[in-house]
């Protein structure tokens, strides 16, 4: 059980960490309209843009790579 001064003591930390909370959200809530941040919006290089980072394949494919060719010629007749 606590006491009267227990109680109170944390009754106040509780209050000051929903003020801290409170601030935090107020603070985040106003960043979410905000567009990312990127080369042409703001003063980063481009090769720190994310574009190309997500994986997969797709896109071009490498320099110096070709597609594979799958005829290999005239059919024989015979």
């Amino acid at each position: 059980m606590l006491t009267e001064a227990e109680k109170n003591e944390l009754l106040l930390a509780q209050h000051e960490m929903i003020e801290r909370l409170v601030a935090r959200i107020s603070e985040l809530e106003s960043l979410v309209g905000t567009p990312r941040k990127t080369s042409r919006n703001s003063h980063i290089p481009p090769s720190k843009d994310d574009f190309g980072k997500r994986g997969g394949k797709g896109g071009k494919p490498k320099a110096g790579k070709r597609p594979r060719n799958c005829s290999r010629g005239r059919q024989l007749v015979g």
